[in-house]
């Protein structure tokens, strides 16, 4: 049957039987976001922020939030509650002006036993979100790196107490490693802080430091492995890491059930990038019940990777060690309605942008450091490198998914046909769906069968053997098509039910053995830690949750968010 007369039958028009992500009509483009589109020296021309060496070192040393300013910001923020009003206002417009400096005391300020002051606090961080604070202090950090003037890294440490959250903190542990050589040794400042008595300092110049790989400094790095702050070991073990230095990885192991469970799941993260797929241990299960990701399972998967190190570390390379560590938090996602692929280092700041992109439905990052791309619209997927210069180009009507395969075929779904072409541009096999059935999703998994989820009449997922013949397959509810399907190493599904607003995993029967709440969800993979990447229809941002539902990473934007995916 032809696909228009599917349509026809079940009274559908094409765009209500696919529900492909198209947006609703906007009068005029959206402006777009600073954050990727305009340079960060005119973000500081814009903001009156001087673009030299000098000028921002005195920018930097006028938003140190020192001991008087803190005891000023504590007194203002007990003023938010005070009995005359004006003395509340007067409070309120102080504290707007400090920006970031009185973030940090305003966020505790929200908790306040003080109805007022709690209200008030949250009003002053309202008014500074909407402001360009941090994009301004992000672009001061970045320019500072690239230009590297005399006490740089001085200042920057100087500053990172004053940060105001961890993503800008960050930026600015990315900055000191691009600073951490000057005239061929190591700065004298990060050489220091290794020894400071802050912690946070002491974690940032080891960080910099073994991620510089200043050889000189290494052995002063190694003896944080023993810090008794778990943040500073932590820290050293990853630069160590980046730095070759395979003493890193126990260290990792050891730390497992000792930090948070955001950290933890980057260590099991990079131990699972390092480690030989064959010899790798299973991923951890997905709890019946949320809450189960208890410091004592961490300490189980402590013992797991433990044994794993003691049979396999003599083995580990070096070269993979380092490229894991270096490659660690770097995320591509899709902004479908400006048609962008981004890729974002571990600070959410674009390090890799493809634009100008037909409606692109489905991306992936190749290990040659080309996007390979559905662009739906365009009628074609195409093979882009770091320049947005087409390298490989295949013409298909309505492309749903593209995926290059370990053989370097690309596999690529679309409406009523998955097809596979081999690098020369020849079709290698094809798949028609019978009885006018649509395609929504589809995925080639390793072991050559096909996963896909169809429409027609009732939605459902399918599994294919490489000829086509089905294995097994039952009904689910999925509202949007588009991009490939997350089947887990397992068997299992993981299926984003924006109808139900939640991501479910489903076994084998189609049972839910696993969900986590999330607003109109469009798509879901699972992490090698066990967490999960999730992007959202009316959220306009993408989020990783761990086992237990906590929400550990988050990239926002003013427009959808369609896609995210982990290397």
């Amino acid at each position: 049957m032809h696909i228009y007369a599917a349509w026809v039958l079940l009274g559908l028009t094409p765009a209500q039987a696919l529900r492909i992500e198209a947006p609703a009509p906007v009068p005029t483009p959206m402006l777009p976001s600073p954050t990727f589109e305009v340079p960060d020296e005119q973000i500081l021309k814009d903001n009156k922020i001087p673009t030299n060496g000098p000028g921002l070192l005195e920018f930097f040393r006028q938003h140190i939030v020192q001991s008087a300013d803190e005891k000023r910001i504590k007194m203002l923020i007990r003023q938010l509650g005070d009995d005359d009003f004006n003395q509340r206002e007067e409070a309120s417009l102080q504290l707007n002006g400090m920006g970031l400096r009185a973030k940090p005391f305003l966020q505790r300020a929200t908790s306040d036993s003080d109805a007022e002051i709690a209200h008030r606090a949250k009003e002053c961080l309202k008014q500074i979100d909407e402001g360009t604070a941090a994009t301004v202090v992000g672009a001061a950090v970045r320019t500072l790196a690239k230009l590297k003037p005399d006490g740089g890294a001085e200042a920057l440490l100087a500053y990172l107490p004053s940060a105001a959250d961890e993503t800008l903190a960050e930026e600015v542990r990315l900055a000191l490693a691009e600073l951490a050589v000057g005239n061929s040794k190591a700065d004298s400042a990060l050489a220091i802080a290794l020894t400071d008595n802050s912690a946070l300092n002491r974690a940032a110049a080891a960080f910099a430091l073994g991620r510089a790989k200043v050889a000189d400094q290494l052995p002063a790095v190694r003896k944080l492995l023993q810090d008794a702050d778990p943040t500073v070991r932590y820290r050293a073990a990853l630069a160590l890491a980046a730095a070759r230095q395979k003493e890193a990885v126990p260290a990792l192991i050891g730390m497992l059930d000792k930090l948070s469970s955001a950290d933890a799941g980057h260590v099991e993260e990079l131990l699972y990038r390092i480690a030989d797929e064959k010899t790798a241990p299973p991923s951890p299960p997905s709890p019946q019940v949320l809450g189960e990701n208890t410091r004592s399972d961490r300490a189980a998967r402590r013992k797991v990777w433990q044994e794993w190190w003691d049979a396999n570390g003599a083995r580990v390379d070096a070269d993979r060690l380092e490229n894991a560590a270096r490659t660690l938090g770097y995320t591509l996602v899709i902004l479908l309605d400006q048609g962008r692929v981004l890729e974002l280092d571990s600070a959410n700041h674009p390090r890799l942008q493809i634009d100008r992109l037909d409606f692109p439905l489905d991306a992936q990052l190749l290990p040659n450091g080309n996007v390979l791309v559905a662009e739906h619209n365009g009628n074609r997927v195409t093979e882009r490198n770091s320049k947005n210069e087409i390298v490989w180009e295949k013409l298909i009507d309505g492309p749903l998914a593209a995926q290059r395969l370990p053989n370097g075929n690309t596999f690529i779904a679309s409406r009523s046909q998955l097809i596979e072409i081999k690098p020369n541009g020849e079709e290698r096999s094809s798949l028609d769906r019978p009885n006018g059935e649509l395609i929504m999703k589809a995925k080639k998994l390793s072991n050559g069968d096909v996963a896909l989820i169809t429409q027609l009449g009732t939605t459902r997922f399918v599994l294919l053997d490489e000829k086509g013949h089905e294995l097994r397959g039952f009904n689910v509810d999925l509202r949007y098509s588009g991009g490939r399907i997350e089947v887990l190493p397992n068997g299992n599904l993981l299926l984003p039910e924006a109808g139900n607003n939640r991501v479910v995993e489903l076994d084998k029967l189609g049972a839910v053995v696993w969900e986590v709440a999330a607003e109109q969800p469009i798509a879901a993979v699972r992490l090698s830690n066990g967490h999960t990447l999730i992007t959202s229809m009316s959220d306009h941002r993408a989020v990783e949750v761990d086992r237990d539902g906590k929400e550990v990473w988050e990239y926002r934007q003013d427009t959808r968010v369609t896609r995210a995916f982990r290397r």
